[in-house]
């Protein structure tokens, strides 16, 4: 069976605690607590826009999750096994269930799914090579990662762990490179690949309605790249890095 290629604040109401300006809430004075929380929240949270710029020739990028988050969190790690939600982004483009693993976890300030696919330079398909979405932070969360897959493979991805955001009015840039995520078989075969490489990447491919998973269980590594073993072909190749990352605070 084919597989398919919101942000949240810590709770801040206590730091409206009970505050007029004769500094005692009267019954029935809710709408000025509200008011006090959500300027409290206005205060302590930053706006962050990110821009995720495709570099490659050969490798539309999937929906996926940009994260912002405190140090001790991370989304994956090089040399460790991958989370069923990266998983699920590398296999098949799927954010969902990464969105759900870490919306409101320790550490974790907001999560935000891409809303689109990222074209590739000179590839066919409506999608730009560039995507550019907003994320929150809260004053802890300094880190940002994302992943999204690289759709013309069996389980590669763009990941960035735990970059800092920027001070400021300063403007950060990160160079993602590939990873493989470890979990299905490089076999670069079309059934075992979702249907959008065929129609979003630079070769023509069937929309078969397959995605066979050969599932292994090996640790997050650097992607090899494409070998050329299947139904893949050079121009599906890529060198690192293969994307771009803008990220600029805009409140």
């Amino acid at each position: 069976m084919k597989r398919k290629l919101g942000v949240t604040l810590g709770s801040l109401a206590i730091l409206a605690a009970c505050a007029t300006s004769e500094g005692i809430v009267a019954p029935g004075d809710d709408e000025v607590v509200a008011a006090d929380a959500a300027s409290a929240a206005a205060h302590l949270t930053r706006t962050y826009e990110v821009t995720i710029e495709n570099l490659t020739s050969g490798q539309p990028f999937s929906p996926g999750v940009v994260v912002t988050h405190a140090k001790r969190r991370s989304v994956f790690r090089v040399g460790k096994f991958a989370s069923e939600g990266i998983r699920l982004i590398a296999e098949n483009g799927d954010p969902s269930t990464a969105v759900s693993e870490l919306d409101g976890k320790p550490g974790v300030s907001a999560v935000v799914a891409t809303p689109a696919p990222v074209g590739c330079i000179g590839c066919p398909g409506p999608f730009a090579s560039t995507q550019t979405i907003e994320i929150t932070a809260s004053r802890r969360a300094r880190h940002l990662s994302l992943a999204v897959m690289l759709i013309c493979t069996n389980d590669g991805f763009v990941g960035l762990n735990r970059v800092r955001l920027p001070f400021g009015d300063k403007t950060a840039v990160y160079y993602a490179a590939g990873y493989d995520a470890g979990t299905e078989k490089n076999d670069e075969l079309w059934t075992s690949i979702v249907d959008p490489c065929g129609a979003l990447g630079p070769v023509a491919g069937p929309a078969d309605g397959s995605n066979d998973r050969p599932a292994t269980h090996r640790p997050i590594k650097l992607h090899r790249g494409i070998r050329g073993v299947g139904d893949l072909v050079k121009a599906h190749d890529w060198k690192n890095p293969v994307a771009k990352v803008t990220v600029r605070r805009v409140k």
